[in-house]
């Protein structure tokens, strides 16, 4: 003998309003936090697409610096492609030489801390700090380059 269904109760059949909107809350609070990790995530990969451009530009401008003189123009902007890279420089130590009792010096040296900026047209990256020496020639000395 077949066993006899037994009708289900109308209060008990398939989801009340109040589940499926909890359901749809609860679906929503994980879309949410979803889209805002892949934001989160595309943001990251456009900084990092800005340092890989900017390396190499942040190199030639610290390079370049190091034929810049620095007491004369402390602040610039380096060009490189579509990076600029600005810096400011501030003397820690200006102006030094080795006494006469050590053998002197025709050279001036001076100590700056750098500040580099990278740019492109729409995004700027955090500053890059660093240190760079600079030299000249003492006043009054013949300039060995007259020559040439």
């Amino acid at each position: 003998m077949p066993a006899c269904r037994q009708p289900v109760p109308k209060r008990q059949r398939g989801f009340s309003l109040l589940e499926a909107i909890v359901a749809l809350v609860i679906l929503a609070g994980a879309c949410m936090a979803l889209f805002a990790w892949i934001n989160t995530s595309l943001t990251q990969l456009q900084r990092a697409e800005l340092y890989i451009d900017a390396g190499p530009a942040i190199e030639s401008a610290m390079q370049y610096l190091k034929t810049v003189d620095l007491a004369r123009r402390p602040t610039g902007t380096f060009e490189s492609g579509t990076i600029s890279v600005d810096w400011r420089a501030s003397a820690l130590e200006a102006d030094s030489t080795r006494s006469p009792e050590y053998g002197g010096s025709n050279f001036l040296l001076s100590l700056y801390a750098v500040s580099l900026t990278a740019r492109s047209t729409t995004r700027s990256l955090p500053p890059l700090y660093t240190r760079i020496v600079n030299y000249r020639l003492k006043p009054g000395l013949p300039d060995p380059t007259d020559g040439l």
